[in-house]
């Protein structure tokens, strides 16, 4: 009779077993050809059943041993699977006929099992978003006119969703087998090998000693950080842990620590090359190539992160900061010494996608590979077969949410299709702004908050790009500008009060208050809120048009977060009168205006209050060397 304990340790092993077999799998589907529906079947396969094995039906407890729910849906995973790789062929011969009882039980069976799976593994703001899109695709006609439509039978929304590649196995499960899955891979390795602790060494070393030293750090560190984890949560979780303490031990509040993680890991969902895994949903929606993507949202990103940097150096300078101590900085050439080799692979990714044009997922590919090799060229650095081991399981597990998600959302859109949704739903948002552009941008933005407050930004992205994009690109708005819009506001969800879970955690690392840390990380995030607006009106900002255009609202858009930046701030070597930050905070609008005579104006008023500033600055001085001569 096996013991507990023994149990235990067989469960574990058959566990890790199947999620190393999945990530090598994946590695292998690159190079082996598998035909796209098997592929998606198998991928599918494996994450419901690590899902329902590692997940618990309830609680955050998870299972040691093998549960009842897990058995069953592993049992009905690989039946499904079989009956669908034996099948699919067939169908294709049986087009306008209704599927039989068996694949009726299968794909009801099928679709539970993918509202389990979500409310499994992000909770149940989703899957009551599924639910509500099968109820009205099954008795939609019991609706007002405005929203109903013909009802359809449970067998049509089967046929729909099951064996077909569309539903559970639709484009964007495709998305998360082809490329999601690589870019996973290569971010659990980096962090596996140790890359993840040296671009935060690295960061620190480059500016703990200047003033407000760490909560620099914390900027670069998460934004290096998330441009290969993806993950805003994961960002904050992992550097926060470091740099929230030193932000508070060199003086900052807690709150404001707390909400400079929050925005600098936010940052990471919006900077290439994997922004928070949205990137590749786009490119399938959108068909676009994934270079153009990544180029078009690198100035946005940049301007971003200057703008968190400049609020981070001003409070730094109206608190009177300093560094961090020598003892407690990394030596940066001692750091480059020991962790080059980590350089290695982020850059043969960006050479691969930038330069030779190569395909995302052989790049990722490539890149994955590079990583262990890499780290032969130190021995320092050198790594053995269990940390590739665990590098291949975790990158399963961290895999998991993502499956979870856009098989449901595969679920949805087919739902939103058949039933006709997104074009009443267009309908109505274009109706209830009145044909107004700024009205309808203000609609969608709110639409994306809500949506994101409960959900992952990829699933939040996801709903909102199917039921309102169309909204936008009906008004006038070019497709690829309307989901970057939909795309940036989706990432803002996880710091916009009062749902804003990425805040929320920093607050709880830093031990401040949750809602006054993300109201400031909400302020300090302000300026990529204009920018959106801003490129829908002027589509340079995504690199679109001619170089000189282009160029020049660069440099207007930069002098804008400027602008915001100080006014939000109130402080610029001296703390300004409430005038000059309302002057300045207009003038930041202003200049982002698509005319150029407008934001010629805005400049105007931005070097009128900056010639104040000096002046103001300068008399200050002044009466302060005067007060010191006269003591």
């Amino acid at each position: 009779m096996l013991t507990e304990e023994t149990k235990k340790k067989i469960f574990s092993r058959i566990i890790s077993f199947m999620a190393i077999a999945f990530s090598i799998f994946q590695l292998l589907s690159v190079y082996k050809h598998v035909p796209a529906m098997q592929l998606r079947v198998i991928h599918v396969c494996f994450g419901f059943s690590l899902i329902f094995f590692t997940y618990p039906m309830w609680g955050k407890k998870r299972p040691e041993k093998f549960t009842i729910t897990g058995i069953i849906a592993f049992i009905f995973m690989i039946t499904i699977s079989i009956y669908i790789i034996l099948n699919f062929q067939r169908k294709a011969f049986m087009i306008g006929l209704p599927p039989p009882l068996i694949e009726i039980i299968l794909g009801v069976i099928l679709i539970l099992l993918a509202l389990e799976a979500s409310r499994r593994t992000i909770g149940w703001s989703f899957t009551l978003i599924a639910v509500f899109a099968l109820l009205y695709a099954r008795f939609g006609a019991y609706l007002p006119l405005l929203l109903g439509h013909k009802s359809h039978s449970l067998s049509r929304i089967v046929d729909a969703t099951f064996l077909t590649m569309q539903g559970v196995y639709s484009s964007l499960i495709g998305v998360s087998a082809t490329y999601i899955y690589l870019f996973i891979l290569f971010g659990s390795f980096l962090k596996e090998v140790g890359g993840g602790d040296f671009f935060i060494n690295l960061a620190l070393g480059l500016t703990g000693h200047v003033r407000g030293g760490p909560a620099k750090t914390a900027v670069i560190a998460s934004s290096l950080f998330g441009m290969v984890s993806g993950s805003g949560m994961a960002n904050v979780a992992s550097t926060g842990q470091i740099t929230i303490p030193l932000m508070k031990k060199t003086g900052y509040e807690p709150y404001f620590a707390g909400a400079v993680e929050t925005v600098a890991s936010t940052g990471g969902l919006i900077m290439p090359p994997i922004m928070g895994m949205s990137i590749f949903i786009m490119m399938e929606i959108l068909a676009v190539p994934y270079i153009t993507i990544i180029q078009s949202a690198i100035i946005i990103a940049l301007l971003y992160y200057f703008g968190v940097f400049l609020v981070v150096d001003l409070e730094a300078v109206r608190l009177g900061l300093k560094g961090l101590p020598k003892a407690d900085i990394p030596i940066i050439k001692k750091t480059l010494k020991e962790g080059w080799p980590f350089l290695i692979p982020p850059f043969i990714l960006i050479y691969l996608l930038a330069v030779v044009r190569s395909s995302a997922t052989m790049s990722a590919f490539w890149a994955v590979i590079s990583i262990p090799l890499c780290t032969f060229f130190k021995k320092s650095t050198r790594i053995g077969w269990r940390q590739v081991i665990s590098a291949l399981e975790k990158a399963a597990y961290n895999a998991l949410p993502i499956i979870g998600v856009v098989c449901l959302a595969g679920v949805v859109m087919g739902m939103i299709s058949l039933s006709g949704l997104g074009l009443k739903l267009t309908s109505i948002i274009i109706m209830l702004s009145g044909g107004n552009l700024l009205a309808l941008l203000i609609l969608t933005m709110i639409s994306c908050i809500v949506m994101g407050m409960g959900l992952p930004a990829v699933a939040a992205y996801i709903i909102t790009s199917v039921l309102i994009a169309p909204a936008l690109t009906q008004i006038g708005i070019a497709p690829f500008v309307a989901h970057m819009f939909i795309f940036y506001f989706s990432c803002m969800a996880g710091l916009t009060p009062p749902m804003a879970p990425f805040a929320f955690v920093a607050a709880g690392i830093a031990q401040a208050p949750m809602m006054k840390t993300a109201v400031t990380a909400w302020r300090l995030a302000l300026p990529i809120f204009l920018l959106a607006y801003a490129f829908v009106y002027n589509p340079s900002l995504l690199l679109i048009g001619s170089f000189s255009n282009i160029f020049i609202t660069v440099i207007t858009s930069l002098v804008s977060v400027i602008a915001i930046s100080v006014s939000l701030e109130g402080y610029f070597f001296i703390k300004l009168p409430v005038y000059q930050r309302i002057s300045l905070f207009f003038s930041s609008i202003i200049l982002l205006f698509p005319s150029l005579y407008v934001r010629l104006g805005g400049l105007s008023i931005f070097a009128v209050i900056y010639l104040f500033m000096l002046r103001d600055r300068k008399y200050n001085n002044t009466i302060s060397l005067s007060q010191s001569i006269t003591k």
